[in-house]
């Protein structure tokens, strides 16, 4: 058997292998032999049918066993045990020739860890969104949770920024002048809803009841825009109650008691989760400038596990698991594939940053974790540590984010990071995604 080990790439290589009919007969005649000893067929006993007939019946296709399992050792043995590479992600065989008792060619292409040098962060400039949690903050959700129990009164109009409106809804052509399909009837809005489409508030504000206006929403991802004629139905002006230790018990479900806890644990609620907020939206504009700085090959094979898991993660939606008859796989995975390149590149990143600055996880990072999960889902730290333990899978996942937690620290530290108010942040992701597309 002759084998040879070629590069296509920085990540990537070829297992060639090429075996005489001689190199593969031994096996074959066992594989032969054993499944003589197991035949049977009427007019012989069982174990005698004659060797001739049993390979006749079953020779090709053991044989094409063999083949496969030859072109799987033989990669175990030049390849998976070779510490020369760093193999990564689910080798593929791109070519294999053979017939019954001939010659056996096969390709294997593999991809392995690509290696280069982290660069200096020192320059880079990264921002971080900050927020002070006000007492208006605390207010708004006051009034979201006390407008559950509001009195809603009809009034003549037109509709203002804090009104209730019900309205009929015709969607237009691509062109915003020809309705198509029904009118979606009398769908509410809360106009000082901050969620609700700027371009739908602005066209209902200042409308009279009866009315009609014309509005398009933009769309997301390069879609067409969609176009509507919103007609307003009625208002209502929203009273909302007076916020007392009854009413509190009222929209808490007797959860709070008084208003000064109420107030408390609302304020606690919005620091934390701008907290989140600002720590994730970190975190992705660190990843985007690490890889944006470091340029390297990817080997496909890694790319594959990622979109295969995308694809996994689809399946999982449905009731059986399963992908839905008629999906195009191929078209999904090309819409996948820079993000997949993208986060396969991320994961490189950190294990270069892990493995140059010697991050690990001891025992003392998992007792602090332990505390930290158990002072938010209020079971015991010794409960979380033994539920855990007993699952090595969600071991393993505990430790690889409080590696991340690490890594985030050190580029944190390592990079110029500008503090911004809700107002400044927006503004300068709004001027780095034009900037942007005009690269693009």
């Amino acid at each position: 058997m002759q084998t040879e080990i070629k590069k296509i790439n920085d990540v990537e290589f070829d297992l060639e292998i090429t075996a005489a009919a001689a190199d593969l007969a031994e096996q074959i005649d066992q594989a032969i032999r054993t499944q003589r000893a197991r035949t049977s067929m009427k007019g012989f006993r069982a174990g005698k049918v004659p060797t001739a007939l049993v390979r006749k019946m079953y020779g090709k296709s053991l044989a094409y066993g063999i083949a496969e399992e030859t072109v799987q050792n033989t990669f175990q043995e030049e390849v998976l045990k070779n510490k020369e590479y760093d193999v990564l992600g689910q080798p593929v065989i791109t070519d294999i020739e053979y017939e019954f008792e001939g010659d056996l060619k096969a390709v294997v292409r593999f991809g392995v860890r690509p290696t280069f040098k982290l660069e200096d962060l020192s320059k880079t400039k990264v921002s971080r969104l900050v927020h002070e949690t006000s007492d208006e903050d605390v207010q708004k959700e006051i009034d979201a949770l006390l407008g559950q129990h509001a009195e809603l009164t009809p009034v003549d109009g037109p509709a203002k920024a804090d009104s209730y409106v019900t309205v009929d809804m015709q969607r237009l052509d691509e062109k915003g002048k020809t309705p198509e399909g029904d009118v979606q009837k009398d769908v509410p809005f809360l106009l000082s809803d901050e969620n609700l489409i700027p371009e739908l508030r602005k066209a209902l504000t200042g409308l009279k009841v009866g009315k009609s206006k014309k509005v398009t929403f933009p769309s997301p991802d390069g879609e067409s825009d969609r176009h509507y004629e919103v007609t307003l139905n009625d208002v209502k002006r929203r009273d909302l109650p007076e916020l007392d230790d009854e009413m509190v018990k009222k929209v808490t479900n007797d959860q709070v008691e008084d208003v000064a806890t109420l107030l408390g644990q609302v304020k606690d609620q919005l620091v934390s989760g701008w907290d989140q907020r600002s720590n994730e939206l970190f975190q992705a504009d660190v990843i985007e400038r690490l890889i944006d700085l470091h340029e390297f090959e990817v080997p496909s094979s890694v790319i594959e596990m990622y979109l295969d898991a995308y694809l996994k993660d689809v399946a999982d939606k449905n009731k059986d698991k399963k992908l839905k008859a008629g999906f195009d796989v191929e078209g999904f995975k090309e819409s996948r594939r820079e993000q997949a390149e993208n986060q396969a590149r991320w994961m490189f990143i950190r294990d270069a940053v892990i493995a140059e600055h010697s991050f690990d996880v001891t025992d003392d990072d998992r007792e602090a974790h332990f505390a930290k999960m158990a002072a938010q889902g209020g079971f015991g730290a010794d409960m979380m540590k033994s539920f855990y333990t007993a699952q090595p899978q969600l071991m393993d996942q505990m430790d690889q984010g409080i590696l991340s937690d690490k890594v985030f620290a050190f580029l944190s530290g390592s990079m110029k990071v500008t503090e911004m108010d809700k107002d400044a942040y927006e503004a300068d992701a709004k001027k780095t995604a034009e900037k942007n597309a005009k690269k693009g």
